[in-house]
């Protein structure tokens, strides 16, 4: 490891705490420099000692500061890495700071405004209401009398998280012992810690989080995002709407019905999965900190706040999920594996015999259970650890997905006993047929796949002809005629075709899709046989497509 000596008191005051914390290991690994000669690795004494794993991290986070108290909030997403007692402790991680003092948090406002305060706001409060290892929130109140709270980012918190990054990295490089003992891949995970660490530095990212979330729910009767003030918007300065509301963390304080409380978990779900299945981004925090409780009588709302953490999911990614549940439901072992597999989740060197035995176990104990009885989090924490016995990655989006939702079900169950995840099956099949009819983004997926194809013809020809180049320069000859080269051509010719076929057969379809939903079809009849004349060539190509592929197959197996 190369120690860059500008941070070498650093150094040294990570080694420091890890030793203290009892992981000396993870100092051996990595002194293998100057810095082995500064340290004692011996092994943690008194109350540390008696500490479980997970409260030793959460420990060492704490006294390490701000960089690593958010990288173990980011940590304690991550349940296909770490077992529940250490999520549980790193979940418990939260910003408690000395509030810096009025008149430097004053001095940056003043100068990230570029004016004076008197310009902006009739009036700003002398304290904070909260302060947090990057920032801390004052309420205000703007000339033309809106409320809103203001939240200035903290003197040089960015140099001090930037500086302990680069030690990260530099200390990345002797952590591949992790990747072997735990499949831990340390480059890649400070890779993303650092993506994400960097934009809650910009408060201009949780802005175009919250403004794109208030477009989301814009029309919505049950949803309300507060707004923000763009135009005063920095990278160090946020100023948004106060919600005027109860926070679901003071629930207990007001008397609230249990059909206002079903009303709000309901709404709740709704929301989530509108977010997750329609639009791919979604509030990835909403524990109850978080959520309030606006409006009166029958005309409640929920409303969101903190944008930092925004979960996104791709259409890609989002129809493997899909396929997953749906092969979960028919208790299809196979597919699942094959799902995985297309996924690049599972590792080269899996026991492929073990885990689908595995799966099926975790499949049928789950299965027949009554709605009521069970629990989101004990079925995606059961599937973590299946995961993490299998060494399975998936995507960091759908992990962050899982980590969500048991979130929301912890938070619906605290404000309504009576939940059941028959609320989360519903909406998740409610959106699921919606998207499954939605002709308008079916026919967007399908010119998707038309464009795919078309690469697809383009290019594999031509590299089908690089690689027999490259096959016939290195006098491979033989080797090709071992595994039945005569038949080469003939089966490019043979995929070419389908292919082809495969591209006038989506073009049919999704052009007479197109001429039959315009609106011209009613004043020109014409139109509306040029149409049907389509789907019709449609069908014969389709049957001849068919035949090809069964008469191809025919040959093979001969």
């Amino acid at each position: 490891m190369r120690v860059s000596y500008k941070y070498l008191g650093r150094y040294k005051e990570i080694a420091t705490v890890l030793i203290k914390y009892g992981f000396g290991f993870v100092v051996e690994k990595l002194n293998k420099d100057a810095v082995a000669s500064k340290v004692n690795t011996h092994s943690p004494k008194g109350e540390v000692k008696s500490m479980t794993t997970g409260q030793r991290m959460r420990y060492a986070f704490e006294e390490l500061g701000p960089t690593y108290i958010k990288i173990g909030q980011i940590l304690s997403t991550r349940k296909d890495i770490f077992d529940d007692e250490i999520i549980s402790e790193l979940s418990k991680l939260r910003d408690h700071v000395v509030a810096i003092d009025n008149d430097t948090a004053m001095a940056i406002l003043k100068e990230e405004l570029g004016c004076e305060l008197g310009d902006v706001f009739k009036r700003i409060s002398k304290e904070p209401l909260a302060a947090a290892s990057i920032g801390q929130v004052y309420e205000a109140q703007l000339l033309d009398g809106t409320v809103v709270v203001v939240k200035i980012q903290r003197p040089e918190i960015e140099e001090t998280i930037k500086a302990d990054l680069n030690i990260l990295k530099r200390l990345a490089d002797n952590l591949s012992f992790l990747n072997k003992d735990w499949n831990i891949d340390a480059q890649e995970m400070i890779a993303e810690m650092e993506i994400q660490l960097l934009r809650e530095l910009d408060y201009k990212f949780e802005a175009i989080n919250g403004i794109k979330l208030r477009k989301i729910f814009k029309d919505s009767k049950e949803v309300f995002i507060p707004r923000i003030f763009d135009e005063y918007t920095t990278k160090k300065l946020l100023i948004m709407d106060k919600v005027e509301g109860i926070c679901l963390s003071d629930i207990d304080e007001y008397q609230l019905s249990e059909s206002d409380k079903k009303n709000i978990v309901d709404i709740g779900v709704r929301s989530f999965f509108r977010q997750v299945m329609t639009c791919g981004f979604f509030h990835a925090d909403p524990h109850p900190g978080n959520i309030f409780i606006v409006g009166n009588g029958n005309n409640k709302k929920i409303s969101y706040i903190d944008f930092g953490m925004i979960g996104l999911i791709d259409e890609k990614t989002l129809k493997y999920l899909n396929q997953l549940i749906v092969a979960s439901t028919n208790k299809n072992i196979y597919k699942i594996v094959r799902i995985l597999t297309d996924m690049k989740a599972m590792p080269a060197e899996s026991n492929s015999e073990t885990l689908r035995r595995d799966l099926l176990y975790l499949i049928h104990y789950y299965y027949d259970i009554p709605f009521d009885k069970i629990s989101i989090a004990e079925i995606l924490n059961e599937g973590f650890r299946f995961m993490r016995t299998h060494n399975i990655t998936l995507p960091s989006q759908l992990v962050l997905l899982g980590k969500t939702v048991i979130t929301l079900e912890g938070t619906s169950r605290g404000l309504y006993q009576d939940f059941s995840v028959e609320t989360i099956a519903k909406s998740y099949m409610k959106y699921y047929r919606d998207e499954k009819l939605n002709l308008k983004r079916n026919i967007s997926r399908l010119k998707s796949d038309l464009d795919e194809y078309y690469y697809d013809m383009v290019t594999v020809p031509g590299q089908l002809k690089n690689i027999l180049n490259i096959l016939e320069k290195n006098k491979l000859k033989l080797e090709i005629g071992e595994v039945k080269a005569p038949k080469m051509e003939e089966n490019i010719t043979n995929f070419t075709t389908q292919v082809s076929m495969s591209i006038m057969l989506a073009a049919c379809i999704v052009g007479s899709s197109l001429i039959l939903s315009s609106g011209n079809i009613k004043s020109n009849k014409m139109i509306k046989y040029i149409g049907i004349m389509g789907f019709i060539l449609s069908f014969i190509i389709g049957i001849a497509l068919v035949i090809l592929i069964l008469k191809s197959n025919y040959r093979k197996n001969k």
